[in-house]
C-alpha cells in the first residue's frame, strides 16, 4: 500500500490474499520470515506482536520478477547460436561439424585452422592455430583431427567443403558455432606472438623466437549485430568489434533469407489461429503502394507497445503512422478519411487481434450493420501480415521518434529475435525482461508450427473454410497459393 508504508506484522497478515495464506501454510511460514527473503524490499523493526514491516521502495513495485543469472542468459544466446550457426552452414552439405565441447574433451592431436581475416586474428586465436592461407597438405598429416574455425562458422564450413575431397577430409571437421561457441565453453584465446619460423609449433605455426602465446579474453566480431550471439560481458569475454571488413556478404544473406521463409510459415499460421476472418496485405505490396505516390490514401496503425515505438516505427513515405491507441479514439473519422488502414505489431498477432476486435465493434457498435457496410468495412481495415519483421525482410525502413532513419528496433521478447533479418538491423531489448503475456499464445503457436511442412498450408487453409465468408476464402487462397510451393488443384 502506498501511502502507509509502515505495518505491523498482524496487519500485513490480516490484508494478504488467500493464495499467499495457503502458500505460508505449505511452507511453514510466518510473515515476517517471508518478508527477510526480501531484504532489498522491506525493513523489520520490533520484536513479537510489536514488528512492523517498512516498505523501502518509494512507489509501489506490482510485480516481483526474479532475474535471469549469466548462466541462463548465455544459455539463450547459445541456443540462438547454434539456430544461427546451422542457417548459415546449410549449405555446405560435405563440410561436417563438431562442436566446442567435443574439442575440448577430446584426447587426439588437434589442428585448429583459423579462416579469418588478418585483422581479425590480430585480436586473438585459439592457441596453435594456423592461418588458412598457410596450411599446406604436409600440415594436414600429422594431426588426429583438423578443426577449421571462424566467427561463427560459415567461413570455416566453406574451408573444409573444398577439402572434401581431398585426401584428409576424413578428419577434417568445423567448429559449429565458431569462436562464438568457443567462448560460450571458456575455450583458451591467446594473443598471436610476432610473426617468425619456430619449428616448435604444430604445423610450423609461426611465432618469433622466444615469442609466447600470452592469454587474453579479447575475440573479435567482425559485425555488430552478431554481438548478442557472443557470451555476456560478465562472462569475462570483450568482444571487439572494429578492425576488420566483413567477408561475404551472403554469410548473413542465407540465414535472412532462411528466416524470412520461417517467418511466414509462422505469419500464416497465426492468422489462421487468431484472425482468420480479418484480410490481410503483404508488406512488399504496401511498399509498391508507397513508391509509386500512394502514401496519402494509407493510415498505417503501430499497435506495438510505446516503449517498442519509442525505439522506431516503419518509414512509411508519404502515409501518416499513428499508435493504435490514438487510432482508437477516433477510428470512424480516421476509417472515413482514408481509403485502406493498415495495421501491424511485430509478427502480425497483436495487431490481427486488434484489427478483429476493431471491425467487430464498428459492425455491432459503430453504425456498419447495413448490408454491404460490414465487408466494406473488413475490405478497409486490413492487418500487414508478418508484421514488422515481414517490411524489414522486404527492405522498407526504419525511423526513430523524432522521424529520422535509424537502424534500432525493439524485437518485443526473445523468442522473436530469429524471425528478424540479421543485415542492417540492431535489436535494442532487455534480455532479463520476463516474457510478455500476451506473447505467450504467439510463442506457443510459433512451437507448435516449427515442425510442420509449408506445403501443410492449403490443407489447413481448406479445413476452415466453413467458418469463413466466402471473399475471406477467395483473398487466402489466392495469397496461399502465391506463398505456397508445390500443390496442385
Amino acid at each position: 500500500r502506498q501511502r502507509q508504508k509502515t505495518l505491523l506484522i498482524s496487519e500485513v497478515g490480516s490484508q494478504i490474499s488467500q493464495n499467499t495464506r495457503s502458500f505460508l501454510r505449505s511452507v511453514k511460514l510466518r510473515v515476517a520470515q517471508l518478508l527477510q527473503c526480501f531484504p532489498s524490499s522491506f525493513a523489520l523493526s520490533g520484536q513479537g506482536p510489536a514488528t512492523a514491516a517498512t516498505y523501502r521502495h518509494s512507489e509501489l513495485r506490482q510485480k516481483f520478477a526474479p532475474q535471469p543469472s549469466p548462466m541462463e542468459l548465455n544459455s539463450s544466446r547459445y541456443y540462438r547460436l547454434l539456430k544461427l550457426g546451422a542457417d548459415t552452414t546449410e549449405r555446405f552439405e560435405r563440410a561436417r561439424p563438431i562442436t566446442a565441447r567435443e574439442v575440448q574433451a577430446s584426447k587426439s592431436l588437434v589442428l585448429f585452422v583459423d579462416c579469418r581475416s588478418e585483422a581479425e586474428r590480430a585480436v586473438s586465436v585459439i592457441p596453435n592455430a594456423l592461418p588458412a592461407a598457410q596450411v599446406a597438405d604436409a600440415a594436414l598429416a600429422e594431426p588426429q583431427l583438423v578443426v577449421a574455425y571462424c566467427c561463427i562458422g560459415a567461413l570455416s564450413a566453406q574451408w573444409c567443403e573444398a577439402q572434401a575431397d581431398g585426401v584428409w577430409a576424413y578428419k577434417t571437421r568445423f567448429l559449429a558455432g565458431g569462436l562464438a561457441s568457443w567462448a560460450h565453453h571458456g575455450g583458451a584465446l591467446v594473443e598471436p606472438p610476432p610473426p617468425g619460423p619456430s619449428p616448435g609449433a604444430l604445423g610450423g605455426a609461426a611465432a618469433g623466437p622466444g615469442a609466447a602465446w600470452q592469454p587474453t579474453r579479447r575475440v573479435h566480431c567482425w559485425a555488430r549485430e552478431l554481438a548478442p550471439f557472443f557470451p555476456v560481458a560478465s562472462s569475462g569475454y570483450d568482444v571487439v568489434l572494429a578492425g576488420a571488413a566483413p567477408p561475404d556478404a551472403s554469410v548473413l544473406a542465407r540465414p535472412s533469407d532462411l528466416r524470412h521463409a520461417r517467418l511466414r510459415h509462422l505469419a500464416w499460421e497465426v492468422r489462421l489461429r487468431y484472425w482468420p476472418s480479418v484480410f490481410c496485405i503483404e508488406a512488399a505490396d504496401l511498399q509498391t503502394q508507397l513508391a509509386l505516390g500512394h502514401g496519402r490514401s494509407y493510415l498505417i496503425v503501430d499497435c506495438r507497445t510505446s516503449e517498442e515505438r519509442q525505439v522506431s516505427t516503419i518509414a512509411a513515405r508519404g502515409a501518416m503512422v499513428i499508435s493504435a491507441d490514438d487510432f482508437r479514439m477516433r477510428a470512424p473519422e480516421y476509417i472515413g478519411a482514408y481509403s485502406t488502414v493498415v495495421t501491424f505489431c511485430t509478427i502480425g498477432g497483436r495487431s490481427g487481434i486488434f484489427c478483429k476486435k476493431l471491425v467487430e465493434e464498428l459492425v455491432e457498435v459503430g453504425g456498419y450493420s447495413q448490408e454491404g457496410q460490414a465487408d466494406a468495412l473488413r475490405r478497409k481495415v486490413v492487418n500487414m501480415l508478418g508484421g514488422i519483421a515481414a517490411w524489414l525482410h522486404t527492405k522498407g525502413g526504419l525511423v526513430d521518434a523524432q522521424g529520422l532513419p535509424t537502424s534500432l528496433l525493439h524485437p518485443w521478447c526473445q523468442a522473436f529475435l530469429d524471425m528478424f533479418p540479421l543485415e542492417g538491423l540492431e535489436l535494442v531489448f532487455d534480455e532479463c525482461r520476463p516474457v510478455p503475456q500476451d506473447a505467450l499464445s504467439l510463442i506457443a503457436c510459433k512451437q507448435a508450427c516449427g515442425d510442420k511442412q509449408q506445403d501443410a498450408f492449403p490443407q489447413r487453409l481448406l479445413q476452415m473454410c466453413s467458418m469463413l465468408p466466402p471473399e475471406v476464402i477467395n483473398d487466402s487462397l489466392t495469397r496461399a497459393m502465391e506463398s505456397c510451393a508445390g500443390y496442385e488443384d
